[in-house]
């Protein structure tokens, strides 16, 4: 599940990037992707990246306005990927707990460090 800690780091916000507008793009993606009948997944790796992908795009384009030759361009292309995704994860199901755990960095390293210590003692 993606989270507003999980977007900033994603997107390598500016500082002055409030939590609110944070969330407020987070739901905005969480609604597109129920509209398009995705559901709301709580461990799916690429309905996480789907999300944060949307956001990203929320983000970079919060001025409701893109400029220069690459316009039709860049929103065809955002087109293409939205509908591959929903494709996609329209028929997807919860990732499995032990894939999404082997994801996170600090839960295999805390389980390793206190097996070792364990053993060592």
């Amino acid at each position: 599940m993606v989270t507003v800690w999980d977007l900033r780091n994603y997107l390598n916000c500016s500082p002055d990037t409030t939590t609110a507008s944070l969330q407020m793009w987070l739901d905005a993606a969480k609604s597109e992707a129920r509209s398009a009948g995705i559901p709301d997944f709580k461990h799916n790796a690429q309905y996480d990246l789907f999300i944060c992908s949307l956001v990203g795009w929320y983000y970079d384009n919060r001025g409701l306005q893109v400029s220069g030759s690459y316009q039709a361009t860049q929103r065809e292309t955002m087109q293409k990927m939205k509908d591959a995704f929903v494709l996609q994860l329209r028929h997807a199901t919860e990732d499995p707990e032990e894939e999404s755990s082997e994801g996170s960095s600090s839960d295999p390293s805390g389980e390793d460090d206190s097996q070792e210590g364990g053993d060592g003692a």
